[in-house]
């Protein structure tokens, strides 16, 4: 069996990002979809692999986590 590629730094982060805002926000897949004007099955491509995402959500979701985390950093 060929192994899997290593995931490229960039593609980690991504992915601790998204994951970040779906914890601040208190979201899943389908309220994050919802909320970029996505379907569920694209959020899940997003999450497997950025690249396969219009570069607007990847902003989008790097802009909304700062507020989120300022947000839920300033009620504590």
């Amino acid at each position: 069996m060929p192994r899997r590629a290593k995931p490229l730094p960039e593609v980690i982060e991504f992915r601790i990002d998204l994951y970040a805002l779906l914890q601040y926000k208190q979201w899943n897949d389908s309220d994050l979809a919802r909320w970029l004007g996505v379907s569920v099955r694209t959020v899940r491509a997003m999450r497997k692999d950025p690249y396969s995402t219009r570069a607007a959500n990847v902003l989008r979701i790097q802009s909304e986590l700062k507020k989120a985390r300022a947000a839920y950093e300033g009620r504590q």
